[in-house]
């Protein structure tokens, strides 16, 4: 999981492909939570939160 401050460093360009990617992963996570992926769903869910608060934001 990435910290916030990590991502502040980021510029816009990078957020967006960084929140592409992260959606993806996320998709494939819950596919596969049924194997006990919960926690990996929690915490892309967090990181794409503070993106998209960064995205707006800035």
């Amino acid at each position: 999981m990435a910290k916030f401050k990590e991502l502040k460093n980021l510029g816009k360009k990078e957020i967006e492909s960084k929140i592409k990617e992260l959606q993806l992963d996320l998709i494939k996570a819950k596919v596969t939570a049924s194997k006990g992926g919960k926690v990996k769903i929690r915490e892309l869910r967090k990181t794409l939160a503070r993106l998209n608060a960064l995205k707006n934001k800035s």
